[in-house]
């Protein structure tokens, strides 16, 4: 299945904004548009999540661990862990939740 640009559904999660793509029966891919000075503060959720940064610079706390996130890092936070964004500047990353995230659909 190809989920096309202007298909992908706009959502918003803690201020931030992203789009969901294609969404099997086990995962999920997003791309999440952060903005320069957004937070999403300590979260956990049941789904495992692995993300790719295109572009930009945020730092990722998970478990009280932090580390900054640049150009072609990547990353997984394992389901339950909690974690937390600050972003430092304008950000694109591909976010995958496996299973998919049923408050995202």
């Amino acid at each position: 299945m190809i989920v096309r640009s202007a298909e992908r559904k706009k959502r918003k999660f803690k201020g931030i904004d992203f789009l969901v793509g294609a969404t099997g029966e086990r995962m999920m891919v997003t791309l999440m548009t952060f903005k320069k000075g957004q937070e999403a503060d300590t979260h956990s959720h049941p789904n495992e999540q692995s993300g790719y940064c295109v572009r930009g610079r945020f730092a990722l706390t998970v478990d009280n661990e932090s580390s900054i996130v640049e150009p072609d890092d990547s990353y997984v936070i394992p389901a339950g862990a909690p974690h937390s964004y600050q972003i430092l500047e304008d950000s694109l990353a591909v976010e995958v939740f496996s299973p998919p995230r049923e408050d995202y659909r």
